[in-house]
């Protein structure tokens, strides 16, 4: 097989692959919305309910929102994150009186 065969084969099977194993890892569970993509997770969690998903892989809760501070536990790490943080990491987009929003990047499980 020639190299531009071996490399064509990859890019039309093997990545798309790969991009399917990553994403398998997410997924919505009670209470959420979970929108993942190569880079991150972003995690639509309602407010008022006991709300938790899967993202790669690792279970993500929302445990407490109190003013401008939101916590969470990722796997069996519990954080707590400002509204105003700076996007880089785990990082709260959106907070309002019916949702929160989290993201979560890829590197987040290791």
């Amino acid at each position: 097989m020639s190299a531009d065969l071996g490399r064509a084969l990859a890019r039309t099977i093997v990545l798309p692959l790969l991009a399917i194993t990553l994403l398998a890892g997410c997924g919505d569970g009670k209470g959420t919305d979970v929108d993942c993509d190569l880079q991150q997770c972003a995690v639509t969690f309602q407010r008022g309910v006991s709300a938790s998903a899967s993202v790669f892989g690792m279970e993500v809760e929302l445990v407490e929102v109190k003013d401008s501070l939101v916590t969470v536990t990722i796997g069996d790490n519990e954080i707590t994150l400002p509204v105003s943080g700076d996007g880089q990491g785990v990082h709260v987009r959106e907070l309002t009186d019916e949702k929160v929003v989290v993201v979560f990047p890829h590197n987040i499980a290791g």
